[in-house]
């Protein structure tokens, strides 16, 4: 049998099935048969205590398409994410940051992924990091509103920064924005998984005049090829293009055939 590498890692760390299943979502009984397959006991009922920071963490998160990760636990009416590791209350910020860097943030930590939901550990800085990262974009010649978006900074605090570093204020004008950053923005990630484009019109088009289609663009994302034929979402849920979920011809036309073979030239 074969097993995947995150499946191992969590039966071996002493993950529940049930643990497994929300993180890495394969069915109960292939986790049975991965235990089995590697000699490990049956899981034993309830839920044992997070050995570790990150263990208790991915119990309440999941990653997504581009390396983020969102938060699955409840949030209250504030927006606070939060959850309680060896009697402490851990924000899904601090946890995140400290798992990434090692240390405490200074200050709030926040994604500067462009994507204001994400609680990945590699894209979460502190204070100290958000500063130094719009202290380069600045003196890259970046604008006000671009590195406000990009380290979630007050542009009162952007224009005290470039006055102190003796940067001229940025000339107005749209600049240049490549085709991921478009599929970046775009994009919606759904409750269920699904990755959502905004409009039945497909096609990205960037000011820098690139120009394809949101479904191939993913598909060449997930493959490293180009696509044959019409890309669509196998999944069948409209407007999706997670990488994941897309298929091109020839993919259909395996589909069909091993059907064909398994249910005969009726299916």
């Amino acid at each position: 049998m074969k097993i995947s590498q995150d499946v191992a890692d969590m039966l071996h760390a002493g993950h529940s099935d049930r643990a497994i299943a929300a993180q890495l979502h394969p069915d109960g009984k292939s986790i049975a048969a991965a235990r089995a397959t590697l000699g490990l006991p049956k899981a034993r009922p309830g839920r044992k205590p997070a050995p570790t920071l990150e263990a208790a963490f991915q119990r309440h998160t999941k990653k997504t398409h581009g390396g983020h990760v969102m938060w699955t636990s409840h949030i209250d009416a504030d927006g606070h994410r939060a959850f309680r590791w060896q009697g402490r209350l851990w924000t899904a910020g601090q946890a995140a940051f400290e798992i990434g860097h090692g240390r405490p943030a200074e200050g709030k930590a926040l994604p500067i992924c462009g994507k204001a939901e994400c609680i990945a550990p590699a894209h979460m800085q502190d204070r100290a990091g958000r500063v130094q990262l719009a202290t380069e974009m600045l003196t890259a010649g970046k604008s006000l509103s671009a590195t406000a978006r990009q380290c979630q900074m007050q542009s009162t605090d952007l224009r005290r920064i470039r006055d102190e570093l003796g940067i001229p204020p940025h000339p107005p004008g749209t600049k240049a924005e490549s085709i991921d950053d478009t599929f970046r923005r775009r994009t919606t990630l759904a409750d269920d998984g699904h990755l959502l484009w905004p409009t039945t019109d497909y096609h990205i088009r960037t000011v820098e005049g690139a120009s394809m289609s949101a479904g191939r663009y993913a598909f060449q994302q997930k493959y490293g090829r180009r696509p044959v034929g019409k890309v669509i979402a196998g999944c069948g849920t409209p407007r999706c293009v997670h990488p994941d979920h897309v298929e091109d011809r020839p993919m259909r036309e395996a589909l069909a055939s091993q059907l064909a073979t398994i249910f005969g030239s009726a299916a």
